[in-house]
């Protein structure tokens, strides 16, 4: 099987006060059995606002995005995640 080079794009959640640098910190620190993270950045949004942009490697297996983009989710602080491009690595 290949992988699969993933950028994303996550906001925080907007019902809870989120510290930004703290949730890059524990998005950095994902399960690598799912997929690794090569990069973290926090970005200007608009107003103030910011998001994360993370580019991840993952295996290119049934299911396993799936399930990267869950753990994603499961960590406190996390609003809405979005795929801003994706692409098969050689």
């Amino acid at each position: 099987m290949g992988e699969v080079a993933v950028q994303y794009k996550i906001m925080p959640d907007p019902d809870i006060e989120v510290n930004v640098d703290d949730l890059m910190n524990l998005l950095q620190n994902l399960d690598e059995s799912l997929g690794k993270v090569h990069n973290v950045e926090k970005k200007p949004l608009a107003f103030g606002l910011m998001f994360i942009e993370l580019h991840a490697v993952i295996e290119d297996a049934e299911g396993l995005i799936d399930k990267f983009e869950a753990e994603m989710s499961s960590i406190e602080g996390v609003g809405e995640i979005e795929v801003l491009g994706m692409g098969r690595l050689l």
